[in-house]
């Protein structure tokens, strides 16, 4: 009875220091990725804070890319919208955009694919990343 009891304090032990450790992903992850060099999973904000980022194609001349708040429903929530445009060779470079429709930012991207993280703070202070997605090339024609 006592050898069992050992065990299973032995074992619980190990479950509670294992669940700290494989706790989520921080909210903004550094650089271009974990390894794999594109985009990882996303939230969806709450359904009475929903609001819409537009994702323009890049400009096929000068390789910008412009991204647009397009409103909804949770604009009056919106505390801070950061967006983050990460290049091949590492350069990061983040601008916050408006939550006014029809504001904008534009970022001098490369000519490959490009990684767009945009992250959105409520007046609650959560932060949800709602766009991790890689953005290509393209040439006309």
């Amino acid at each position: 009875m006592r050898r069992s009891s050992f065990f299973l304090l032995v074992l619980l032990s190990g479950a509670v220091l294992l669940s700290g450790c494989l706790g989520g992903q921080p909210a903004q992850p550094e650089g271009w990725g974990r390894g794999s060099g594109g985009a990882e999973p996303t939230v969806t904000l709450p359904p009475q804070s929903t609001v819409e980022i537009q994702v323009n194609e890049k400009d096929p001349i000068y390789a910008t890319l412009t991204v647009v708040f397009a409103g909804g429903k949770g604009q009056v929530a919106v505390r801070d919208i950061l967006v983050r445009v990460t290049t091949p060779d590492g350069v990061i470079t983040e601008k916050h955009l408006e939550a006014n429709k029809g504001a904008e930012v534009t970022f001098q991207g490369s000519r490959t694919d490009d990684r767009l993280e945009v992250f959105v703070t409520l007046t609650n202070g959560q932060t949800y990343k709602i766009i991790d997605q890689m953005v290509p090339y393209r040439t006309r024609g």
